[in-house]
């Protein structure tokens, strides 16, 4: 009898299988925050020029400077009229 009891309750809920709930997506995850504007430019860009101006300048090595050639033929500058 307990049973028959059992039965006609699930009977009574559609079948047992009408429970068909959905939730909703989760919301997507934040975008990453965007990089400081130092590190896009690579590595040792923020060592190179993050100095103060009270800092000491970095000395002047070869290389540095290019060396301007005195005696080479000047070019004409084209007059534009």
């Amino acid at each position: 009898m307990l049973a028959g009891a059992a039965s006609l309750t699930l009977a009574a809920c559609g079948n047992g299988g009408g429970n068909d709930v959905f939730m909703p997506p989760s919301p997507p995850p934040p975008p990453p925050p965007p990089a400081n504007f130092e590190a896009q430019f690579g590595a040792g860009f923020a060592a190179a020029f993050g100095n103060m101006a009270t800092d000491d300048p970095n000395p002047v090595t070869a290389g540095d400077v290019n060396a301007i050639d005195k005696t080479a033929d000047p070019v004409d500058v084209p007059d534009p009229s």
